[in-house]
């Protein structure tokens, strides 16, 4: 698989959106950011994604996040957007990311997530990879946010938005 990923940024909620290039990842980033409030990230409870940001649903993906007894984390589909399970072709809901991807894919993924988990931080990138369902490459941005738990106040969920490139923009 030929992926490429370029301009990583990572941001915390002190960040500004204008850091950002792409005014969609701004909007979801921005979301993120109000949510948070006076916390670090936001809680489960703060954000509504199907409700606030309906227009963003089919190319986003939330994961639990399950630790083992050595505290290491496992991210297990939760949900997982209409266009990038047409992508995919099949939904990955309930699968663990090693389930559903490659072992390329996931070291890369794993990476990333487990960063934003442990330092509480967002991830920005672009990324070129193969859709399936197009057998062709394609160009999307993305960012990658931690959840807090409403019980735990530990990031519990990693929530992700993909814009494609070609993709008409969301936000105006």
């Amino acid at each position: 698989m030929a992926d490429v990923e370029e301009h990583p940024r990572w941001l915390s909620v002190d960040d500004t959106p204008d850091r950002l290039d792409d005014p969609d990842l701004r909007y979801v980033f921005s979301y993120w950011r109000r949510a948070a409030g006076r916390e670090r990230a936001p809680r489960r409870r703060d954000i509504e994604p199907p409700i606030d940001l309906s227009a963003f649903l089919p190319t986003m993906v939330m994961f639990d996040v399950e630790r083992d007894a050595a505290g290491l984390c496992t991210f297990r589909y939760r949900l997982l957007g209409t266009q990038l399970a047409e992508f995919a072709g099949r939904d990955f809901r309930g699968l663990t990311i090693a389930e559903a991807l490659s072992d390329e894919a996931v070291a890369r993924d794993l990476e990333i997530y487990n960063r934003v988990v442990a330092d509480c931080v967002c991830y920005s990138g672009e990324r070129q990879s193969m859709i399936n369902a197009r057998q062709a490459f394609e160009r999307y941005g993305r960012i990658v946010m931690p959840i807090l738990g409403d019980a735990t106040g530990t990031v519990d969920m990693v929530w992700c938005w993909l814009r494609f490139a070609d993709a008409a923009r969301l936000s105006q």
